[in-house]
């Protein structure tokens, strides 16, 4: 080794040497318990006062030398009084492992990155964000994320269900809002079930459990409204085709649907038992069943056998009406639709 190189090396050694004992010391002596307890606050703080959804965290400590991970994460959101007026309880949703963790080098050029990933739902979600040039970008994964945990989805349906999500979203949202933001969304559930047998539709009828298949998500954004591509399923018991698009807005679960929803329950489904004739009538028969009976089941069924509806609203608080023949979205085929249906 040259003798200059040497001499480099004994100056450069001791500030690295003092960078990493002082960076390893703050890290050992960082007050996470203090920080978590601060988060905590600012959080609920943060919540409308009765209605917000409150966060609880188990354990906070450091990740990797510039991040922080969490352990039982527990959110916790109260639900309106159902229809009879009877209170419900919260809607409980629990993360194991959550972590986050800030890119140092690209904090030194002026962007702000920070990739993160939990473990929750009985599986991984993982992504990343940044802030270059003024715009935000965000890449999501998730992997074996079980649907049964996903509150919003749950509320949306209004029945039980079992299924395996995974898929990815890429956004970039200019000015950091998602009410303008472009990208794509593609997600699919894989042995997707819906119903228990004791749940009720719209507090009438308790639907059997079904299978739904393989039910598939693909939309695009632009200028902030995610026009639907594909979303539908067509499984074992049911078929389900949908189209029209979401207006994004901040929260999330205030964005905005405007949707067209179309359901028919298989022949198999319907003589899967004295319950599901009884329900849907049996094949064949001119008798009706007793899902018709209902006022707005009855005039959203048309004659080849799909139930349609219009879907508008917030995604917290979605309205479902008959969609009639010679509403929008009627003149479409719906044995053709989006190449679910046929």
């Amino acid at each position: 080794m040259r003798p200059a190189l040497k001499r480099v090396l004994k100056v450069a050694a001791f500030p690295v040497f003092h960078l990493t004992v002082f960076t390893l010391f703050a890290v050992a002596t960082f007050p996470f318990e203090r920080l978590k307890e601060r988060l905590v606050a600012e959080f609920n703080a943060r919540q409308p006062a009765g209605s917000g959804t409150r966060i609880a965290i188990e354990d906070l400590s450091g990740y990797w030398l510039s991040g922080i991970e969490a352990k039982g994460v527990t959110l916790t959101t109260p639900r309106p009084a159902a229809e009879d007026g009877k209170p419900q309880d919260p809607t409980v949703v629990t993360l194991e492992h959550v972590y986050a963790r800030v890119s140092i080098l690209r904090m030194m050029f002026g962007t702000t990155a920070v990739s993160f990933g939990a473990k929750a739902f009985g599986g991984e979600i993982s992504g990343k964000t940044s802030d270059a040039r003024g715009d935000r970008t965000v890449n999501l994964e998730l992997e074996g994320v079980d649907v049964s945990g996903l509150p919003l989805l749950a509320a949306a349906v209004g029945l039980p269900m079992q299924g395996s999500l995974t898929g990815t979203v890429d956004l970039i949202l200019p000015e950091q809002k998602l009410s303008k933001a472009e990208g794509k969304i593609e997600l699919s559930i894989t042995e997707l079930t819906i119903g228990d047998g004791k749940a009720k539709v719209q507090n009438t009828i308790a639907l059997p459990r079904l299978s739904a298949g393989d039910f598939e998500l693909s939309a695009e954004a632009e200028d902030g409204r995610l026009k639907i591509a594909k979303f539908g399923t067509q499984g074992q018991d049911i078929v389900v085709a949908s189209d029209g698009s979401i207006r994004l807005r901040e929260p999330f679960d205030q964005s905005v649907a405007e949707l067209t929803l179309r359901f028919q329950f298989t022949d198999a489904y319907k003589n899967k038992n004295d319950i599901t004739r009884g329900l849907f009538g049996a094949p064949g028969s001119t008798m009706p069943g007793l899902f018709d009976l209902d006022g707005k089941n009855r005039r959203a069924k048309r004659p080849d056998g799909f139930y349609a509806w219009r879907v508008t609203g917030p995604l917290a608080q979605l309205d479902a009406q008959p969609a009639p023949l010679g509403s929008t979205g009627a003149a479409e085929s719906l044995r053709g639709s989006r190449g679910f249906i046929r």
